[in-house]
This record gives structure tokens, C-alpha cells and sequence, in this order.
């Protein structure tokens, strides 16, 4: 039955093409330099939710560790000033064999009171649970881990630990989950994160 629902799953994110990425092959100073795995530029347009489509990827890892640079492009005035509280959405994976709105983990962010934030942000069985970790710089590499418990997920940035509950126990094929504006509106300018996946101990 689980292995009929990763096949299921699958077949349902190829078809929505929901993961989305474009490669940054510049040797740009600000390029983040790490042995194991290339810095990637990811760009939501104006416009839209989504960053720029690419293949999807998997992963059976527990855990997942990463920096990002987030630009000046990332500070931002929503149209409607209750909606500068939601919350973006930077990086991390689905988990217990379901899709991403039944339960995921991810890094969320935010430009608010003149602030870059970082969250920790799951699907708990469908239910939304979020909460803020730190503030970081523009312009600054910001490390991230996302750490799957038996009960928890541990969430770290820039040596912040969060716990948030976790709905299953063990591990499972993953999808990865990638930049996301929103929240209930749209990206109001182009929009560029750069990250780069560091190889877990």
C-alpha cells in the first residue's frame, strides 16, 4: 500500500510540476562556495507563487542542511498590509509517505517590521503549525537544518533550535520542497534566493 502511494505521489507532482529551480552557473563573488554541491538561484516572477519549474527531486535523508542568501529583491510591501504577516515558504521536503499539505517541513520567511524572519513550518496531519526561530541579514549566508525526530522536527537557523511536532515516526521517500511565495498573494517583483544543499554528518 505504501509503495502503490509513492507511486501515486509521484505521478501527481510530475503532472503538476510543482518543484522549481534555475541554475546559477555564474562565478559570481556572492556565490556560495561549498565541495559538495553547486549554489542554485531560485526565482519567483512577479506575478506568481511558484519559483521557475524543473525536474522534481527525491530524497530518503532524515534531514536536510542548507545556506541561503536572500537578496534585496526579498524586501517587499504587500497590497494588503494584513497579508505582510504570512508566511513564505524557502526549503525542505514532504514526509510520512503524503503529500506536502498532509505533512511537510519546511524553512519559512517573511519581510516584516522592517525585518528579514525565519520560521520553522509543518503540515501536521493538514494542520498549519508555524513559529518565528530568528531574524537574519539581507545579503548574509544563512545556515539551515531541517532534523526529522520521532515525534518532532528540529529546526535550526544560524545556531536557533525550534521543535514543532511531527505526525509519523521512521523514515520515507521525500519529495523536496522549493521557494514559494504566499500566502494569499502574489510575488509583487521578481524575487531571488540563492541555496546551496550541504552534505548532512
Amino acid at each position: 500500500m505504501k509503495k502503490l502511494l509513492s507511486i501515486l505521489i509521484v505521478l501527481y507532482f510530475l503532472v503538476t510540476n510543482i518543484a522549481c529551480t534555475k541554475r546559477d552557473t555564474s562565478e559570481s563573488p556572492d556565490t556560495i562556495k561549498d565541495s559538495t554541491n553547486k549554489t542554485v538561484a531560485y526565482i519567483i516572477k512577479k506575478g506568481g507563487h511558484d519559483c521557475q519549474p524543473d525536474s522534481l527531486a527525491f530524497t530518503s535523508n532524515d534531514q536536510i542542511k542548507f545556506t541561503a542568501i536572500f537578496d534585496s529583491s526579498c524586501i517587499y510591501q504587500t497590497v494588503d498590509p494584513h497579508n505582510q504577516n504570512d508566511i513564505n515558504k524557502l526549503y525542505g521536503f514532504s514526509d510520512c509517505n503524503s503529500t506536502h499539505l498532509e505533512n511537510s517541513a519546511r524553512i519559512g520567511w517573511r519581510w516584516s517590521n522592517g525585518s528579514l524572519r525565519l520560521f520553522g513550518f509543518v503540515h501536521n496531519n493538514r494542520e498549519m503549525i508555524s513559529h518565528e526561530i530568528t531574524t537574519a541579514a539581507i545579503n548574509s549566508v544563512i545556515v539551515c537544518s531541517i532534523i526529522c525526530l520521532d515525534t518532532q522536527y528540529e529546526f535550526n537557523v544560524n545556531g536557533k533550535t525550534l521543535l514543532l511536532p511531527r505526525n509519523c515516526s521512521g523514515n520515507f521517500a521525500r519529495y523536496k520542497l522549493y521557494p514559494y511565495f504566499g500566502g494569499d498573494e502574489v510575488a509583487p517583483h521578481d524575487i531571488k534566493i540563492k541555496i546551496s544543499e550541504l552534505r548532512s554528518q
